[in-house]
């Protein structure tokens, strides 16, 4: 899929926290979906897809990402929204949806990208962020795009003004009109 200008700013981009600020059917997801596939086709790749809620997860990106990947011949798993799929090295990438709800089943995890989806709707954002999901991270020294529409001034506020603090950090915005 071609991804607008306004995406292709944030897909170029190399740090390796990236909070996207934007408004509604910018085309977050898409733009999300795209850089799971393109890390999946070029590295053998352990990808998390998280949205506020399991349901939302299967709502918002499971249809979208298998037609995506339908052309590939990918193993789904309905239950558990798993898709693995052959790379262009002829190993095999992993894309996987979870909620936040459940976000202590990641727990002993390690994932090369983890995509968060309506962040500005996640309870208890910083201590699950610390405590739970950065250490997936680590042993693969993996990435995190942190995607959502703004609500007020809460963590993902502060979140998007982390690169402030930390040059891993690059923070964008975008209107709906942008798209």
């Amino acid at each position: 899929m071609q991804l607008t200008p306004a995406q292709k700013i944030i897909a170029k981009d190399r740090h390796r926290f990236r909070v996207v600020n934007c408004g509604r059917r910018f085309g977050k997801t898409i733009l999300a979906i795209e850089e799971m596939i393109a890390l999946g086709l070029h590295k053998e790749a352990r990808i998390v897809y998280i949205a506020p809620t399991y349901q939302q997860s299967r709502d918002i990106a499971w249809e979208q990402l298998k037609k995506r990947l339908s052309v590939l011949d990918p193993t789904i798993n309905e239950s558990r929204l798993e898709i693995k799929f052959k790379n262009l090295q002829e190993t095999e990438s992993v894309i996987i949806l979870r909620g936040w709800e459940s976000i202590e089943t990641l727990r002993g995890q390690s994932y090369d990208l983890v995509v968060l989806d309506e962040v500005a709707y996640m309870r208890y954002f910083w201590e699950n962020w610390q405590e739970v999901v950065r250490p997936t991270l680590t042993d693969r020294k993996g990435q995190a795009l942190f995607i959502s529409t703004p609500k007020g001034f809460n963590h993902f506020y502060e979140l998007y003004n982390q690169e402030a603090e930390d040059k891993q950090f690059k923070s964008f915005h975008f209107t709906s009109y942008d798209n």
